[in-house]
């Protein structure tokens, strides 16, 4: 049986021992669920969160919006938005504060510039990051984050860059497999686990997930 939480304002400590996917916090901006993990969750006055994991895996999930977050990662969440990308807390300072504008910033200009100051200041562990906004950004940028994910860690032989650039599942995940290994050393994500989150089906083009 599932359990369900709701966070409104105020900072949560939680750690779940329970199979994956049955307890979920409801936040004004997104819904965290366990995916096996120990994690804090801090709400806004404007509704905006915070989630920083310790041990395992918490997916953040809104409407066609998810990031999965490891342990030692961090993940923004802003209302009429829903979860930003997950990074993880060492990062380069640049290259955070350059993320928090692409995945939150409106000006189209902002973005591009605060990708592009992301990729250059990205290192071999950042993948998390990089793989995460393949389905979030569009055109040349898409082309971009591929290109320096792949000069970090190339691709499986499966995988294409024209498949992942038409964000074909099998391939994604068949990539994020791959790059996990930089990403989770002590908790890798659970095959299954992984596969009902991403939805992954013949046929399926991109990262499905179920509408809240």
């Amino acid at each position: 049986m599932s359990h369900r939480l709701e966070l409104a304002r105020g900072k949560l400590s939680a750690r779940i021992w329970a199979p994956p996917r049955l307890f979920f916090v409801d936040t004004p901006s997104a819904v965290a669920a366990d995916l096996g993990c120990a994690y804090t969750l801090e709400v806004d006055d404007a509704g905006a969160s915070l989630l920083r994991v310790t041990s395992g895996w918490v997916a953040l999930e809104l409407k066609d919006r998810e990031s999965m977050v490891p342990a030692g990662a961090a993940c923004e969440t802003k209302p009429g938005v829903g979860p930003g990308t997950p990074y993880f807390e060492d990062a380069n300072q640049e290259f955070r504060q350059s993320l928090r504008k692409v995945d939150f910033d409106s000006d189209a200009t902002t973005k591009k510039v605060a990708l592009g100051k992301m990729l250059n200041n990205s290192r071999s562990r950042d993948t998390l990051t990089l793989w995460h906004l393949l389905p979030r950004v569009e055109g040349e940028e898409r082309g971009k984050v591929y290109d320096r994910i792949a000069s970090f860690a190339p691709p499986p032989m499966d995988v294409t860059r024209a498949g992942v650039l038409r964000l074909n599942g099998e391939m994604l995940e068949s990539w994020r497999v791959q790059l996990e290994e930089t990403w989770a050393l002590r908790t890798p994500i659970p095959k299954k686990v992984a596969e009902a989150y991403w939805g992954l089906k013949k046929g399926i083009e991109r990262p499905v997930t179920k509408t809240k």
